[in-house]
């Protein structure tokens, strides 16, 4: 399935988005994180749209605890 993920950089706030091509919602935000990786992004998950542009839950890799200030 190919979901479309969407974010911004956490330094920049710039915008983010790529088509990745996963088997479920977890593996298309790794992908996605990955990918932005590799191109200097510290991506921060805004959304991730599935088939019938339906906004899909998508799991948070750390509790909001953890998270880094801006």
């Amino acid at each position: 399935m190919v979901y479309l993920v969407v974010g911004v950089d956490h330094a920049s706030l710039a915008p983010w988005h790529a088509n990745i091509a996963a088997r479920n919602v977890g593996r298309a935000v790794r992908r996605a994180v990955e990918r932005a990786a590799a191109a200097g992004v510290d991506l921060v998950v805004a959304a991730v749209i599935g088939p019938g542009s339906a906004v899909m839950a998508h799991p948070v890799p750390e509790p909001a605890a953890a998270l880094r200030a801006a």
